[in-house]
């Protein structure tokens, strides 16, 4: 039989679940909307100048190790801070987010150097 602090918990989670669903519904309804549909074009434009930015930045140094990968980040990042085109509360949590792709950046390039050996031989 429930006690009273288990019909709390149930309801705070049927609450929350609830309200998740309304967000969720309010979002994809706002996505879909001509608003949230720039928003995200806005969004796509930005990470493809970022992209092609560290691609810049990446070339510049003579081996891509992991302070190079996070100094190319930096740099790419101070710009988007000084000239305003990203909010300074959005990049701490890109920085993070493109700071957790180095194991996969540097599995491409082990790769990609096999790959060249391999042709050299």
């Amino acid at each position: 039989m429930p006690n009273d602090k288990s019909k709390k918990k149930n309801s705070h989670m049927g609450k929350a679940l609830l309200a998740g669903a309304v967000f969720g519904l309010a979002a994809g309804i706002f996505m879909s909307s001509k608003e949230g549909k720039k928003m995200a074009k806005n969004l796509q434009t930005k990470a493809k100048q970022i992209e092609k930015q560290l691609l810049k930045e990446f070339k510049k140094k003579k081996e891509m190790t992991e302070s190079a990968y996070e100094e190319a980040i930096d740099t790419v990042l101070e710009y988007y801070v000084k000239s305003r085109k990203l909010a300074k509360t959005e990049i701490p949590a890109l920085r993070k987010h493109l700071l957790s792709k180095w194991k996969l950046i540097k599995s491409e390039l082990s790769e990609v150097q096999e790959g060249n050996k391999k042709k050299s031989k």
